[in-house]
């Protein structure tokens, strides 16, 4: 009797051992499932706020052309940042946009260091002879750069009451060849070439360049620099 009750005994005991494992073992997936997740999600107070973009004054089509408008781009600085309306004496520095303008603009170019003439107007060959340019023979540096022609051409004026004009090859040649203007322009012959103010005027001869890209046909005393020569005294009346 002791062996059969102590072999139910220890059955009961086995059962109830197994029991308490296999509760315990199911009891602890969850808990074990849900760590990880608990682990890489944050609670929503930890988490760090958005930063707000940084507000840039804003620029519509029409504003963009238009120079009245405080929000121009032409007013902002490379921040995007309003640097004034043009006028320092009112609203601060003119914009980065503005001052890069300035700097290789022909008017404030021609205000700084060109020298200019009567007209105010540049007067480049002036620039030539002070040195202040020095203006590159080519764009292509293997290409030979020729010797200026130092030579004046006298061009007789039609009226007893007008200067002649002294052609000067040096300047011209310093800017332009030979072939620019021989023969298609002018022929280079002496007395070839019947030029009139007129034809000039029209954009002919030395219209092809004064008045448009050189000193204008108006400054007159530029080119009719020689004094006529006297004329002949008459000969003596015959007594």
């Amino acid at each position: 009797m002791k062996s059969l009750f102590s072999i139910k005994f220890s059955h009961k005991i086995s059962f109830i051992i197994a029991l308490i494992v296999f509760v315990g073992h199911i009891g602890l997936k969850p808990v074990l499932a849900a760590s990880p997740a608990q682990k890489e999600t944050k609670p929503a107070a930890q988490a760090e706020p958005a930063k707000p973009a940084a507000k840039k004054p804003s620029t519509t089509p029409t504003q963009a052309i238009d120079p009245k408008d405080p929000n121009n781009i032409l007013y902002l600085n490379t921040k995007g940042e309003l640097a004034g309306t043009g006028d320092p004496t009112k609203s601060g520095p003119a914009s980065e946009a503005v001052k890069a303008g300035a700097g290789w603009h022909p008017a404030a170019m021609a205000a700084a260091v060109l020298p200019k003439d009567k007209y105010g107007l540049v007067d480049w060959a002036k620039a030539v002879k002070n040195n202040v340019i020095a203006p590159r023979h080519s764009l292509d540096e293997a290409e030979e750069e020729m010797p200026a022609m130092d030579m004046n051409v006298v061009i007789e004026s039609k009226s007893d009451f007008i200067n002649d004009v002294v052609y000067p090859h040096y300047i011209h040649t310093w800017w332009l060849k030979c072939e620019v203007c021989h023969p298609k322009i002018f022929m280079p012959a002496k007395g070839q070439n019947n030029m009139t103010m007129v034809e000039i005027a029209n954009g002919k001869f030395c219209g092809r360049c004064h008045g448009k890209i050189a000193f204008p046909l108006t400054d007159c005393t530029r080119c009719h620099v020689q004094p006529k020569k006297a004329a002949a005294a008459p000969a003596p009346a015959k007594k």
